[in-house]
């Protein structure tokens, strides 16, 4: 993990955002970024100095190391060292993801194709050829099949061979790649064959974990998983855990029995709901006979105001449908508070409209008066205020304004 090095050249690349330098040596032990893995990150040492490599990539078949520090004394003799245990993190996303795609041809069937993956030190994402979403039980079956390699421990084989060779043992060559005559093969026995260039663990079961954490779809007919191994699965793991322990200790059962439980709160939120819904359904309507016995003549129109309960604007739209529709032919204006914010509806039938009615400059004078605004079509308004105690000079105002638009 150390080599001895020198710094060929370098150079200073300015951007919009920030300026970064790249550095060209004439030996590296780092893995510059490419077929879906990120690239190296790491330190070069001299005697005299420290520079902190972030990434690696390859350009015009140099790589080009990228760091955010200048180097002080670039003819020194330098020692290039790569971040091992984030190597060891990529390699374990890597072997993880060649088993995943053997996993996945076997489960759902040999026409799924790569079509693009990242691998990094946090986690891997797979894109593959498939035209549905792949179900919670195949994504059950992938996750066992790959764990159970995990588990046998079996070495990674490691091979460069001609390519026909290689074709003929089977390997799969990954979306985007280029190959030469002469190609390196990765292999876990019996199980997978790929053509690859990037950094893979010895032996699968240093990989320790494999956990599919998210499977969507990103275009038609093609697929994408997301999933973690090593400490980052445990992790995982154990704050889904948490959680679930968190939510039986709110139910006040077993973990076992927590679904149940959840199901029971359901039934009986739904029960709660259907109950509320119809104690509100015979609230509005004692609210609608009330305000029908009191309702006006003005200019041979019916027109009915009032203040009445309703949580929101919505049921308050519920309640002039149905007193409008019980007047046949009118204006209705009603007002509603909750939570110290008012509501205020007004609706015209087509005949009222005829005759002059506006209910959204009726809704506009109104709002006014409670200190807010709105207002809509001919037909139907709404507003909001913030004075509730001024509700029924509002409502006397909305009288006021329909009896100018009727004279």
């Amino acid at each position: 993990n150390e080599t001895p090095c020198q710094i060929l050249r370098y150079r200073e690349v300015k951007t919009k955002k920030q300026t970064h330098y790249e550095i060209v040596l004439d030996r590296t032990p780092f893995y510059a970024e490419m077929g879906g893995q990120v690239g190296d990150s790491g330190v070069l040492r001299s005697e005299n100095e420290t520079i902190r490599i972030l990434n690696t990539i390859k350009e015009n078949n140099l790589t080009i190391h990228i760091s955010n520090q200048l180097p002080q004394t670039p003819e020194a003799d330098f020692t290039a060292q790569f971040d091992k245990e984030r190597r060891q993190r990529i390699a374990n996303n890597h072997s993880a993801t060649h088993l995943m795609h053997a996993a996945l041809r076997q489960v759902i069937g040999a026409h799924v194709e790569q079509k693009g993956s990242l691998v990094d030190d946090e986690r891997l994402r797979f894109d593959f050829s498939n035209f549905e979403p792949v179900t919670a039980l195949q994504l059950q079956e992938v996750e066992r099949l790959v764990n159970e390699q995990i588990l046998m421990t079996k070495p990674v084989e490691i091979a460069q061979m001609e390519i026909d060779k290689a074709k003929k043992l089977g390997a799969m060559a990954l979306f985007g790649e280029k190959y030469g005559d002469v190609v390196r093969v990765v292999s876990v026995p019996d199980f997978s064959i790929e053509l690859c260039g990037g950094s893979h663990v010895k032996n699968i079961g240093e990989i320790g974990m494999f956990k599919i954490v998210s499977e969507t779809g990103i275009a038609s007919g093609v697929r994408r998983i997301e999933a973690l191994t090593g400490k980052a699965a445990i992790d995982y793991m154990n704050e889904k855990a948490e959680t679930l322990a968190a939510a039986a200790h709110a139910f006040k059962c077993r973990d076992d029995e927590l679904v149940s439980h959840i199901e029971s709160a359901l039934a009986e939120n739904k029960k709660l709901k259907q109950e509320i819904a119809s104690f509100t359904k015979e609230r509005a309507m004692g609210d609608v006979d009330t305000l029908l016995a009191q309702k006006k003549q003005i200019k041979d129109l019916s027109f009915a105001s009032g203040i009445v309960e309703a949580d929101n604007i919505d049921d308050l739209r519920k309640i002039a449908d149905m007193l409008l529709d019980r007047l046949e032919s009118g204006v209705v204006v009603l007002a509603a508070a909750h939570e110290g914010k008012v509501s205020i509806v007004a609706k015209a039938s087509d005949a009222a409209v005829a005759k002059g009615a506006h209910a959204g400059n009726i809704v506009k004078a109104a709002a006014k008066i409670v200190g807010g605004g709105g207002g809509g079509r001919k037909e139907m308004a709404q507003a909001g205020g913030k004075e509730p105690a001024k509700m029924p000079e509002a409502l006397q105002e909305a009288e006021r304004v329909l009896a100018e638009q009727l004279a």
